[in-house]
């Protein structure tokens, strides 16, 4: 049996193929890397801040204080 050709397929014929076939790590890698968003923001680990600051942070964001 051959594979499809991933690069042909559209998003939702590949989210489909990968939910019927969760290992194919061709189809993933299409989905996931070829065609991900070129203009999606992307948040870079802040190298300097102590882990705990960042841990502080982040349930802040996520209304986890307690």
């Amino acid at each position: 049996m051959t594979k499809p050709d991933f690069t042909k397929m559209t998003r939702k014929e590949l989210k489909k193929y990968i939910f019927s076939h969760p290992r194919e790590d061709e189809a993933i890698r299409e989905l996931f890397i070829n065609r991900r968003n070129p203009n999606v923001q992307v948040f870079p680990y802040p190298q300097n801040m102590p882990y705990e600051e960042i841990e502080a942070m982040l349930k802040s964001k996520l209304n986890l204080d307690s």
